[in-house]
C-alpha cells in the first residue's frame, strides 16, 4: 500500500526528485513549490485548490495554466495522478516506475489509498495487448468508506 499521509516532505520531495532524475526531468522550484503544497494538503484537490494554497504566499501569482502543465508533466512523470472522478489531483509515490494505479477513495472523508497489485497490472496488460492496444497509463478508482469512517 502506497500512502503519503504518513511521509515527511522531504521524504517526499527526495522521492519525487529521485524519480523525475531517473526518468530524464529535472525538479524546478515552482515545480518543488507544487510537490510541497501537494504533499502539505491533507486530500486530493482540484487544480484550482492547489493553486489558491501556493498563490496565498506567492509575490508574483502563478497562473492555472502554468500549474496545470506542470501538473500534466508530473502525471506524465508518474508522480501524480489525476483521480477523474474528483477532478483532484494525488501525489503518487510507488517505488516501483511500472505500477498499477489502483487507489481506494474514501466517499466520507476523502482519504486515497493507492494498492500494489502486480497481478492487475500484468492482467491489463495482457487484456490491452490482446486487443491490440498498448496501455500507457491507467487509474483505477474503487469507491467506497474507509475502515476510520
Amino acid at each position: 500500500m502506497v500512502t503519503h499521509h504518513n511521509k515527511s516532505t522531504e521524504n517526499i520531495l527526495d522521492k519525487v526528485e529521485s524519480h523525475l532524475h531517473q526518468q530524464g526531468g529535472r525538479m524546478t522550484s515552482v515545480r518543488r513549490e507544487i510537490v510541497v503544497k501537494m504533499a502539505e494538503l491533507d486530500k486530493p484537490k482540484t487544480a484550482y485548490q492547489i493553486l489558491e494554497a501556493i498563490n496565498k504566499k506567492r509575490k508574483t501569482k502563478l497562473s492555472a495554466i502554468s500549474l496545470y502543465r506542470i501538473l500534466e508533466f508530473l502525471m506524465e512523470a508518474g508522480v501524480v495522478l489525476k483521480l477523474e472522478s474528483k477532478n483532484a489531483f494525488e501525489l503518487c509515490l510507488n517505488d516501483e516506475p511500472e505500477h498499477s494505479h489502483l487507489v481506494m477513495v474514501c466517499d466520507k472523508c476523502g482519504h486515497v489509498l493507492e494498492v500494489d497489485d502486480h497481478t492487475l497490472s500484468k492482467n491489463l496488460t495482457k487484456t490491452a495487448q490482446k486487443h491490440g492496444h498498448t496501455l500507457k497509463h491507467h487509474v483505477i478508482e474503487l469507491h467506497g468508506v474507509c475502515q476510520d469512517c
